[in-house]
């Protein structure tokens, strides 16, 4: 079931993941960021705007994200999977940035989960070039990282406690590119 979870994160990113599902009121943890952080995050996040695919991590199946900035507090996203020419899964993405209290939101939406409410995922740490969002109330994940290699690909990690309590979790190397067409 894996290849039902682009991230992001994606993946996506998030999904039950064959538990059940969270109730829509997991709100993501409401920190306030340190100026430095919220200008960290202001360059990565720019870095991440695009068509992004992985082509590696799903045997079979083309991963994708598009990215683009609707303003400057708001970034919206595309996650889904394509198999042959078929869409297996799709999610609906969004960062936001409240000015006030300087809080930072990874927004998922999966029409066929959570009984099609959205996720929040809250920036914990955005350092080096890596940010870090978590949810410790959902049930899986609780965690989604974005990681800027050298290279100018992102590496996503999606991981947290399965229903099971057992720790899970897998990665997408997405490269940058032409996403194959919106579903």
């Amino acid at each position: 079931m894996r290849h039902l979870l682009p991230l992001t994160l994606f993946a996506v990113l998030w999904a039950a993941c064959g538990t059940s599902p969270s109730p829509v009121t997991d709100a993501a943890p409401d920190k306030p960021r340190t100026d430095s952080m919220s200008m960290r995050y202001s360059d990565l996040v720019l870095k991440l705007m695009g068509a992004w695919t992985d082509s590696v991590s799903e045997p079979g199946a083309l991963v994708h994200e598009i990215w683009r900035r609707t303003d400057d507090a708001f970034y919206s996203g595309l996650g889904y999977v394509m198999v042959e020419n078929d869409t297996v899964f799709i999610e609906h993405i969004a960062l936001t940035f409240d000015d006030s209290t300087g809080a930072v939101s990874y927004d998922v939406r999966v029409p066929s989960q959570n009984d099609g409410g959205t996720v929040a995922f809250a920036l914990t740490a955005c350092a080096g070039d890596s940010m870090v969002f978590e949810n410790p109330a959902h049930d899986f994940p609780q965690r989604i990282v974005y990681a800027l290699q050298a290279n100018g690909d992102w590496i996503a990690r999606v991981s947290g406690q399965g229903k099971d309590g057992a720790s899970r979790g897998f990665s997408y190397r997405f490269k940058r590119g032409a996403a194959t067409p919106t579903p």
